[in-house]
């Protein structure tokens, strides 16, 4: 299992930026949990500095490396 840095920025958030250690299987959850926490806020996600693709729910779409 690698580790990789998954980041949230968070444009209506306090800090802006959130990063998550975790595998790239674990990030579709977390995502799931940010989304329904951060409902309505605007925000992108990278991991390991790549843009993961995400739902008007802020699920990830697709898979992720």
């Amino acid at each position: 299992m690698t580790v990789g840095k998954l980041v949230f920025m968070n444009a209506d958030a306090k800090p802006k930026n959130k990063t998550v250690e975790c595998s790239a299987k674990s990030v579709p959850d977390i995502m799931a949990w940010y989304g329904a926490f951060c409902a309505g806020d605007r925000y992108t996600v990278t991991f390991n500095g790549r843009n993961v693709p995400m739902d008007i729910n802020g699920e990830c779409l697709g898979s992720v490396e």
